[in-house]
């Protein structure tokens, strides 16, 4: 993909199309066979073969020098082991969690992006991105609370769960963002990955009975997931975050839900009530009041200086 002032213009729309890939992903979870560790394994470990052809393929001219590139692997090494415990705890909190819920608890990830920004990296938020979050959170909650299961968290290591799996999915949408100002997404997208599947093995065989699917509409729900979610889905998040301020990603994010909630009703047939249709539009409308207007407006844009060089 391209990187300068034209990829720019795409990055929004990408960003979005990359939420709703990943949306499908607690289909594919629900139809799957094998454990929730191991569902996750499989999301990692069947895209591997694809990112490592998109490596050999796509190999941009180096701007970065081998310790910057050094560095950008080791970060993605971290974001790699982020995305693991991530997908181990909101799997098992669904366990113990209404979907609702859970979905909640994972989408307060971009509340950790702005923190960790604020923290770590001198970004600092103007009063638009924070109203415009508000509303995005609300509108997040009237969609959830509007369906038909509503919120029920069975017992606090749901919660436990549900909130690890928000900060951990944060550190992996910062590394990620971070490891892309030196390796290509292809790059970001294979290391990552092999580090998740590297650490989600292990854990799914000793903590899991069922590790093989048991039927070919099994293996679809896993392939699924790799290809759906994983190649396409975070392949273009992951390209997308390099080119938008990274709390303002993380809130884009929050169009998951949304079109989770759509696929639902057109697919599963579930219904959708007056106060979802309200989140919805709520949810779109803080989107669009916390966006960057391109101006330096608070929007999670660093204050101190940067290297501004990005991998094709």
């Amino acid at each position: 993909m391209k990187s300068g002032p034209s990829a720019d213009r795409f990055a929004l729309p990408v960003l979005i199309l990359g939420a709703v890939m990943i949306s499908f992903s607690g289909i594919f979870v629900k139809l799957s066979e094998v454990g929730p560790t191991m569902t996750g394994f499989y999301r990692m470990a069947l895209a591997l073969p694809i990112f490592a052809i998109w490596v050999w393929c796509h190999r941009p001219a180096r701007r970065s020098t081998a310790p910057e590139r050094r560095k950008a692997f080791q970060v993605t090494g971290f974001a790699g082991l982020s995305l693991a415990i991530d997908l181990i705890a909101w799997h098992w909190c669904l366990q113990f969690a209404s979907v609702a819920a859970a979905t909640l608890m994972g989408n307060t990830a971009p509340l950790w992006v702005a923190a960790f920004g604020f923290l770590f990296f001198g970004e600092r938020f103007g009063l638009r991105f924070i109203i415009g979050m508000a509303a995005a959170f609300g509108g997040v909650w009237l969609l959830l609370a509007g369906g038909d299961k509503g919120f029920d968290i069975h017992n606090s290591l749901a919660f436990v769960l549900g909130m690890v799996g928000a900060i951990t999915y944060a550190g992996y949408l910062r590394g990620g963002k971070e490891a892309r100002r030196h390796l290509s997404t292809a790059e970001v997208m294979l290391w990552g990955s092999l580090v998740a599947s590297l650490v989600l093995l292990p854990v799914g065989l000793l903590t899991e009975d069922r590790v093989l699917p048991q039927s070919w509409s099994g293996w679809g729900a896993v392939l699924g997931l790799a290809l759906v979610s994983q190649t396409i889905g975070q392949s273009l998040i992951n390209w997308a975050v390099a080119h938008l301020p990274a709390a303002f990603s993380s809130l884009t994010l929050l169009i998951n839900p949304l079109a989770s909630a759509v696929f639902a009703w057109a697919l599963l047939g579930e219904g959708l009530g007056p106060w979802q249709i309200l989140g919805g539009v709520v949810v779109l409308g803080g989107i669009f009041l916390a966006k960057p207007n391109g101006r330096n407006e608070g929007n999670g844009q660093e204050t101190g200086p940067r290297d501004s060089s990005r991998a094709a």
